[in-house]
């Protein structure tokens, strides 16, 4: 039906995950390049270093891009400079390893200030518009993650003034469910078309969790009965940090959408 996906997350290393997704005939999104990233080596060398991590795997393959503290929405030029050179990294890193999705936290702060969001929104919309070329050329689609975003709409209208069929959506239901007040199935209702990746996991809003699907207060099932009615067909990643929240979270996946 969908491509499913683990985290890499879910294990100390790389080479473990691999092992684990294999045995589960899942895909793998590579979670961890803040971590591996060693300042002194080029993106050519990182994916060396990664590749030697996976292996043989042949399953499909995404990339978590670097993301702590940047803001291609920033109004400070500077800080723009940095985060693109992050950004750009990532992408070498995602056509080395020949990955199809690329997935960037959007930076946004989420302030309770109309002006201020739509300058990160213009911003944003400008710096896409450009960086999105890349994607186009190579094949892969870059999918924007919201974090601290209260609505969906902010997401949604960066992908929708810079309109291009490499650039989609990801949603990320624990951050949803954290941060906004607006159900969750209202996120799925909302992003419609464009809604291409999805991380799962659960939480009871209070802290960022990532737990299984059944310890939370996500009602998972209106979300997947919502996918369903609007006949999406987006990528899954359990986005979980024990095997053991895996393996359930996988069953209750398999009720709700056969």
């Amino acid at each position: 039906m969908n491509k499913l996906f683990l985290s890499s997350t879910i294990k100390d290393t790389i080479s473990e995950s691999v092992k684990l997704a294999s045995e589960l005939g899942l895909g793998m999104e590579i979670s961890r390049i803040p971590f591996y990233q060693n300042p002194d080596l080029s993106a050519k060398e990182m994916a060396e270093v990664l590749k030697n991590e996976i292996g043989d795997f042949e399953n499909p393959l995404s990339i978590h891009a670097i993301f702590s503290d940047l803001n291609v929405g920033s109004q400070d030029k500077d800080i723009v400079k940095i985060a693109d050179i992050r950004y750009k990294y990532s992408f070498k890193i995602a056509k080395e390893l020949r990955a199809k999705t690329l997935l960037f936290h959007s930076g946004n702060k989420a302030m309770k200030h109309e002006g201020s969001q739509y300058k990160f929104i213009r911003n944003s919309v400008k710096y896409w518009k450009e960086f999105i070329k890349c994607f186009e050329d190579e094949g892969i689609v870059a999918v924007i993650e919201n974090v601290h975003e209260r609505e969906p709409k902010w997401c949604k209208m960066i992908i929708e003034e810079v309109n291009s069929p490499n650039l989609k959506l990801a949603l990320d239901v624990g951050h949803a469910n954290l941060f906004s007040e607006v159900p969750v199935v209202d996120w799925v209702k909302s992003y419609g078309k464009d809604l291409y990746h999805l991380h799962i996991h659960n939480n009871f809003k209070k802290n960022d969790d990532h737990f299984s699907l059944l310890n939370g207060s996500v009602d998972y099932k209106e979300i997947f009965d919502e996918i369903k009615r609007q006949n999406l067909t987006p990528q899954f990643v359990f986005e979980m940090f024990k095997e053991e929240y895996l393996r359930e979270s996988l069953k209750l996946f398999k009720t709700f959408t056969n």
